[in-house]
């Protein structure tokens, strides 16, 4: 694997023929779409905490407030994680995908980021849809 690029190297590829305000806007679309995907996923990993039946006590009741500000807090934490060096790795490789499409040499990050949402969310809504189990394999 050494004839892979490292990891890291936040940055778009020099060899492209982005201006260097192209290239911070472009950066800037790769972290924040980084932040949503990131956000996502852990909206996705609360999910498949179980929750006790209805009418059975818990230690601690879940009020609107609570999912309002667990949501905020998703929302900073996916910041954080996104904007560290190596995050997810998601970014560089929007970055490379992005600075480096053949045939183009303007790429609008704003575009492409609502694009990717959109792609995103259309997974999001098939993978949240309820699946049928039955018992013994049925």
């Amino acid at each position: 694997m050494s004839g892979l690029p490292p990891i890291g190297g936040a940055g778009v590829p020099p060899s492209t023929a982005l201006s260097p305000q192209e290239s911070k806007r472009l950066q800037s679309a790769a972290t924040e779409f980084e932040a949503i995907f990131i956000k996502q996923m852990l909206g996705s990993m609360r999910k498949t905490i179980p929750k006790p039946p209805s009418g059975e006590p818990t230690l601690i009741r879940e009020s609107e407030g609570e999912k309002i500000f667990r949501d905020l807090l998703d929302g900073e934490y996916a910041k954080v994680m996104s904007q560290r060096k190596n995050g997810l790795g998601l970014k560089e490789g929007l970055l490379k995908y992005l600075a480096n499409r053949p045939g183009q040499t303007k790429t609008d990050p704003q575009t492409e980021v609502s694009r990717l949402q959109s792609q995103s969310n259309a997974l999001n809504a098939v993978s949240s849809m309820p699946t049928k189990t039955g018992v013994g394999g049925e």
